[in-house]
């Protein structure tokens, strides 16, 4: 059942000059949380704007009582969310959605995303490596400058593909093209689609 709450921002990071981590304390949404849920964040205390921003979970600590999301600011309302400094309480909602990541009994896995679409894979692909799974995983960038938390990815996984659509960083060309390669190891296929929010 998703809960509404004031999260403590406990670690602010940027990734990228418009890209940034949030670490917020939410127990009551992380103990129910599985990987695919997401959370809607209103990013001031005013009806301005009025709509809650939709944004994916990228890491649980359950034992924390913690999540972390990614987002990319792409508007006002993004932007107004990036000004929130450690010590602040955001208000959320979550977790939201159906958590459709479902293991079942597969064994060998692909994990596929390009972009900002990588957030959300991170928490399946370390439930599924917690669980001695093989996790191959495959991410695709637009160039070396974007590309995004590949050590974390690494950690999790038994492969880890890394594609740039220039080459200006590891094999020039797509991820789906490496992922085809290896079809015939692999039981299932998770991916996911991301949009991004202003």
């Amino acid at each position: 059942m998703p809960e509404a709450i004031k999260a403590k921002l406990i670690e602010k990071e940027y990734l990228k000059n418009d890209i940034l981590r949030f670490k917020v304390e939410a127990k009551n949404i992380v103990q129910t949380a599985k990987p695919g849920n997401f959370i809607e964040i209103r990013v001031t205390d005013t009806t301005e704007p009025f709509l809650r921003r939709p944004i994916s979970i990228y890491n649980l600590e359950k034992e924390e009582g913690t999540l972390e999301f990614i987002f990319q600011i792409k508007g006002e309302g993004t932007r107004l969310l990036s000004k929130k400094q450690e010590g602040d309480l955001i208000d959320i909602v979550g977790p939201l959605g159906m958590g459709t990541f479902k293991l079942n009994n597969y064994q060998n896995i692909a994990v596929i995303g390009g972009g900002i679409g990588v957030f959300p894979l991170y928490e399946l692909s370390k439930e599924a490596n917690k669980e001695n799974r093989n996790v191959n995983i495959y991410l695709g960038f637009r160039d070396k400058e974007n590309v995004l938390l590949e050590d974390e990815f690494k950690n999790v996984s038994k492969k880890l593909v890394i594609t740039t659509d220039n080459g200006t960083y590891g094999i020039k060309g797509f991820a789906i093209e490496e992922l085809e390669k290896d079809l015939s190891n692999i039981d299932c296929v998770y991916a996911c689609r991301t949009t991004s929010y202003a």
